[in-house]
């Protein structure tokens, strides 16, 4: 297994959701994170994640589509489409930069589109950087044409970084069309971790091992971009049971992960979604924003078989925002 990190040129519910009662809308994300009770997938303890769609095996099976009625944990409905007209929070809706777009590319192949937008309060305390991805639908998708035959990328989790000021985060995610990916699980945290399914019946829950919402310890170390078993087979005895340690994730307080599935090829489960949802976060900020490198990371975690990658670009963030660990 190889754990690529390929640098961007940017052009332009389970039982666990007893300790999560959300309802719709952005969702706190408290440095201190959540204590989780053990069950079904999930052993007991401190975890920064919470589960936001409960359904399609975290993009391994078929998910029913968020509204404004069910499925809808970590979601909000502003309008305004993928325009980026309108902040999915009332008192924080003056525009701080217009709507930016980029294109996001590795190894001269073109893998889609970024597109940005922040808003802030009156009082220029608290800003909401909005960001998504829309993925290339022809070409080739090689992110690395040194190797035999067309890696296709397949996003499984997009971090934004720049958020360690703020002790509070709320989050979120505006599902805009059928050929967006829901959220299924956000943390506070920097490390995504693996999540695959038997393919020969990638509905059923993960196997034994596969945990719902990732355990704060014990850590992984702080740079770890991806914490699993890595590149597996895709035959069912070839199914890999991380151990506990490999399905951890510590609170990072400057990180928000989202975990999602989309790709611009046909996915290896048989499904595709072209684009992400509309990503939220709501931090501190003084109204002011600057362009930042590697704080956002565009993640293939091996769902299926697949290698591990990390794609790093340049995002949007509050001045004096890093990418640390």
């Amino acid at each position: 297994m190889k754990n690529v990190k390929l640098k961007l040129a940017v052009l332009g519910a389970f039982s666990v959701l007893s300790a999560q009662a959300f309802a719709t809308g952005l969702v706190a994300l408290p440095t201190a994170g959540f204590t989780v009770a053990a069950g079904t997938n999930q052993p007991a303890g401190t975890t920064g994640w919470v589960t936001c769609n409960a359904t399609g095996n975290y993009g391994s099976g078929s998910f029913l589509i968020p509204n404004t009625t069910s499925n809808n944990t970590c979601a909000v409905f502003p309008g305004g489409a993928r325009n980026l007209t309108t902040s999915p929070v009332s008192t924080i809706a003056t525009a701080v930069t217009a709507k930016v777009t980029s294109t996001i590319t590795a190894n001269s192949e073109t893998l889609g589109t970024l597109g940005e937008r922040t808003w802030r309060n009156t009082g220029s305390t608290e800003c909401i950087f909005a960001k998504y991805i829309d993925f290339a639908t022809t070409g080739t998708f090689d992110y690395n044409p040194s190797l035999t035959g067309s890696q296709r990328f397949e996003a499984n989790d997009v971090a934004l970084g720049g958020f360690s000021l703020t002790p509070t985060v709320n989050a979120g995610y505006y599902y805009t069309a059928s050929t967006d990916s829901p959220i299924f699980r956000m943390g506070r945290s920097f490390t995504s971790v693996q999540m695959q399914a038997d393919l020969t019946n990638p509905n059923t829950l993960p196997a034994t091992g596969f945990v719902h919402r990732p355990l704060n310890s014990p850590a992984p170390a702080a740079s770890t971009e991806i914490n699993g078993v890595g590149q597996t087979s895709a035959s069912s005895t070839g199914l890999v049971v991380p151990t506990a340690a490999q399905q951890t994730s510590e609170i990072r307080t400057n990180w928000v992960d989202f975990m999602l599935d989309n790709t611009g090829g046909v996915d290896e489960d048989g499904t595709t979604a072209q684009n992400s949802p509309v990503l939220y976060v709501q931090a501190a900020c003084n109204g002011t924003t600057t362009s930042t490198a590697n704080t956002i990371r565009i993640r293939q975690t091996g769902q299926e078989t697949q290698p591990w990658v990390t794609i790093l670009a340049t995002g949007q963030t509050r001045v004096g925002a890093n990418a640390s660990f």
